[in-house]
């Protein structure tokens, strides 16, 4: 439904095919937060767009869907990039919530209708619905981060079951191909797994010092063959326009002028140093951006971008919407209190931790850290999942069989709040034009 939603939104616009400079075209339209069109227009044209050294192979990876889409436009006459990537979006949305809800109730140890409950839950969140129609990578991120973590749970729970090096090293290259960051993590599951053994020579070569030299190489190729070229050429398309046209000229210098201010903070100059900001506040960049907006959206300035019109922090209209974060964050607390010493959820922490180290303390991406919520939220309905265990473990009297129901009444009252809230908000956003 929220596919349908996104495509009927430009649909005209987003099926032409002929005689359109497709870079123009979706960054004319496409208005989603922060989240970019490169994906619709690397299906409609090959281009290696994403910034390399966050994604370097993420173009080559979706190159046989631009193939595809070739041959469609050819044959039809319409540009199928939309349908094309809101089928991939499907089949990764589907199959994330299943292997959340086999994590839940394999892993945990939660009772079937406790993990469905939870896995509601989690696609209640804004930017996990969002994620699930935006062209860009982080579903993908998504769906491999939870195979990754069901494979391991089923290694860490079910001591019976092995995982080869070679089939970590797969998801290492495909993880990282995806985004660098998630490099770290991959690792993080095969020190878990294999403990002391992780050093040994040949697991490690083969699990992370080959994949890690595969993806190197295939940066340098794509570096040096494509995304030079590709920035040459645009750089000359650049020049010629403002040669051409002065308005454009001055459109680009106070675009210019505009970011260098909004990154005047940023820890250095570069594609990745500049989103690197030490100075803005930590609890307010908690209670609104990273927990608040991941889970509820902001209904002033709705999916604005930061970069161009929505300011860093915008408050929520109603006081209900800080008590419901509030109640997430507190929850979150007490589960990882419960479930600290299970290894799966070490090895889960481990993960969050990483993603609070790289935005909350170095600042990384933290004026627009909502659109990366598919790489950390799923730590929320799992540690949720240990504090429902617990919970059924002890109850025994009266009063514990009250705490349970009360538990999974609170998540599901908050589950049909933030359906309601998101829905609402996303519905009434894609349907003006």
């Amino acid at each position: 439904m929220l596919n349908v939603l996104a495509i009927q939104q430009h649909f005209e616009e987003f099926t032409c095919s002929e005689h359109v400079g497709f870079y123009s075209l979706f960054f004319q339209y496409f208005h989603l937060s922060g989240f970019d069109p490169f994906t619709y227009v690397i299906l409609s044209e090959w281009r290696s767009l994403y910034v390399l050294s966050r994604h370097p192979l993420l173009a080559v990876f979706i190159y046989p869907l631009y193939a595809l889409n070739s041959c469609l436009m050819a044959l039809t006459g319409f540009n199928c990039t939309i349908f094309i990537w809101s089928a991939v979006l499907v089949v990764l949305g589907v199959y994330s919530f299943l292997f959340l809800k086999r994590i839940l109730h394999e892993i945990v140890g939660c009772k079937r209708g406790d993990s469905w409950l939870l896995v509601a839950f989690f696609a209640s969140f804004g930017y996990i619905m969002l994620s699930l129609v935006a062209p860009d990578h982080f579903a993908l991120s998504l769906f491999f981060l939870l195979l990754t973590l069901y494979v391991c749970g089923k290694v860490l729970v079910h001591h019976h079951v092995e995982i080869s090096d070679w089939h970590i090293a797969i998801l290492l290259f495909l993880t990282t191909g995806i985004t660098t960051t998630n490099a770290l993590k991959i690792a993080l599951v095969q020190w878990f797994m294999r403990g002391r053994k992780f050093f040994q020579p040949k697991s490690f070569l083969i699990s992370i010092v080959l994949p890690i030299v595969l993806v190197a190489g295939g940066y340098a190729l794509v570096n040096e063959y494509i995304q030079k070229p590709e920035q040459e050429r645009r750089e000359r398309s650049i020049a010629q326009r403002m040669e051409r046209d002065a308005s454009f000229k001055k459109k680009l210098a106070l675009s210019h002028a505009a970011a260098k201010k909004r990154h005047a903070k940023g820890l250095a100059e570069g594609e990745n140093l500049y989103w690197v900001d030490l100075h803005l506040s930590r609890p307010r960049s908690i209670i609104e951006n990273f927990f608040g907006e991941s889970l509820l959206f902001h209904a002033d300035h709705l999916f604005e971008d930061v970069n161009v019109s929505r300011p860093i922090f915008v408050s929520y209209r109603h006081s209900w919407c800080y008590s419901a974060v509030y109640i997430v964050l507190a929850l979150l607390i007490w589960s990882c209190i419960i479930a600290f010493k299970n290894r799966f959820m070490q090895l889960c922490l481990s993960w969050f931790g990483c993603d609070v180290l790289l935005h909350l303390c170095l600042g990384f991406g933290l004026t627009e850290v909502y659109i990366m919520t598919a790489h950390w939220a799923f730590v929320i309905p799992i540690a949720f999942g240990f504090l429902c265990v617990r919970l059924q473990q002890q109850a025994q009297g009266r009063l514990m069989r009250q705490a349970v129901s009360t538990f999974r009444l609170l998540i599901g009252s908050c589950t049909l709040l933030f359906f309601s809230h998101n829905l609402q908000l996303f519905i009434t956003f894609m349907l003006q034009k």
